[in-house]
């Protein structure tokens, strides 16, 4: 594989040691430090660089401080006059509202001291993550937990999902946690009773797939209308299946619009399990059945009526 680097408009000459420090750094700190390198040559004044930057990330003036606290500590930039007294109550601030925090390792240690319960919790999402924590992860786990007040089994059961499907990163997972909140699943109850609804799709999903052939690719704008009405709906799976085995028997192969015009006539017949459906087909081929003696019927009825007139005109 090989990679091109597509330079167009203006370039941003960043020191190595970002790299370096980028497994350390939380979302924002590299957010700002991207900002820094991209605005600050236009900009005559600290002051006036920082507002800039806190509009166009779409972050409070506390949380750039924080995050260029960050980078001068270790080396990256130096910064006269920057004002670290209120960096503390700065980062507790944005804790209270929907923003991450900013704790230096220094304060998550002051933190744990004060909420010991809280170390227990760290651990067990670093077995969960399968993974060492580094400041910005302690962050996450802190924003959880003072802002949203989720309870820790309730935490721990969030990354386990997140890890179940592979999207074990604090993005997906502070995404997630936002909407879970808005939502109203606050508790541990509700977001195991949210979490199986949402296995239970999947797996539904997934069965579908495999029956029809359609693999792991995209579904087609047909088939994506058909399936989710499927997947979404109370149709069990097994009367979908009997549908296939219906439409395969009935015109020797797959037929999706087929399959979905069995599944709406069974359902405007009130047949609702397999049971029902194999009823309904051992009564519709009794009446083909039936239909079939008739016209055999017919047929030797006429045959021994013309047999009987050409008997009666060969004595003539």
């Amino acid at each position: 594989m090989k990679i091109e680097i597509k330079y167009s408009g203006s370039i941003l000459n960043l020191p190595a040691k970002v790299v370096d420090l980028a497994s350390r750094a939380s979302e924002n700190e590299l957010r700002v430090i991207l900002g820094i390198f991209g605005f600050l040559p236009y900009f005559d004044s600290f002051d006036s660089c920082l507002s800039t930057l806190a509009s166009k990330l779409e972050l409070d003036v506390n949380e750039v401080i924080c995050a260029i606290d960050f980078w001068a500590k270790n080396g990256v930039i130096a910064v006269d006059g920057l004002d670290t007294s209120a960096l503390e109550t700065a980062s507790l601030e944005s804790s209270e509202k929907n923003t991450m925090p900013s704790y230096t390792g220094k304060q998550i240690n002051e933190y744990v001291e004060k909420n010991k319960e809280i170390e227990s919790l760290f651990a067990s999402c670093q077995d969960v993550l399968g993974k060492t924590f580094n400041t910005h992860d302690f962050n996450c786990v802190i924003h959880l937990k003072t802002f949203y007040k989720f309870s820790d089994e309730f935490i721990l059961i969030l990354l386990a999902h997140c890890v179940e499907i592979d999207r074990a990163n604090w993005a997906y997972i502070r995404k997630t946690a936002k909407n879970l909140y808005d939502e109203g699943i606050d508790t541990y109850e509700k977001l195991e009773k949210h979490f199986s609804a949402r296995r239970n799709k999947r797996s539904r999903e997934y069965k579908i797939r495999k029956l029809f052939g359609v693999g792991e690719r995209e579904f087609t704008k047909r088939e994506r209308d058909v399936f989710e009405r499927w997947i979404g709906s109370k149709i069990p799976y097994e009367l979908i299946e009997k549908a296939y085995e219906v439409t395969i028997d009935n015109i020797g192969k797959a037929s999706l619009s087929y399959t979905a015009k069995v599944l709406e006539n069974w359902q405007e017949n009130g047949i609702k399990t397999v049971e029902d459906a194999e009823n309904s087909l051992v009564k519709y081929k009794k009446r083909l059945s039936m239909s079939s003696f008739d016209t055999d019927d017919f047929f030797e009825a006429a045959l021994k009526r013309s047999n009987e007139e050409i008997k009666k005109g060969s004595k003539l």
